[in-house]
């Protein structure tokens, strides 16, 4: 969970800057750090259910999963754009937030579940 909020984190500065490193355009390579990572929790998540489908936290991290799919989706789609339009970029703040959101519940939830 930690590591999805931070990489949203780390993709809503790309997205700010343009997706420019420096001189240089982030490449398609690079956003494949975003997707492992993604990918992996998925794995985990679905390894899990059969024990902690029942928990909160577990189906918000799932909710989680789902957000940070759409915002990197997003991202990627604003990333490989011609033209970046102003409102795009506020979208994708949004998403971020949503983002960040997710994961703040899946923390309250383990915070709650807690003995």
């Amino acid at each position: 969970m930690s590591l999805i909020a931070e990489l949203s984190d780390k993709l809503a500065d790309y997205c700010e800057a343009g997706f420019q490193l420096g001189e240089r355009p982030l490449s398609e390579e690079e956003m494949g750090e975003f997707y492992y990572a993604l990918k992996k929790a998925r794995a985990y998540a679905q390894m899990t259910a059969p024990r902690d489908s029942g928990l909160a936290s577990h189906r918000d991290f799932v909710a989680l999963l789902d957000a940070d799919q759409a915002y990197l989706d997003a991202a990627n789609r604003y990333r490989l754009a011609p033209d970046r339009e102003p409102a795009a970029l506020e979208a994708l703040r949004g998403e971020h937030a949503q983002v960040r959101a997710a994961a703040s519940r899946v923390l309250a939830d383990l915070r709650s579940e807690s003995p």
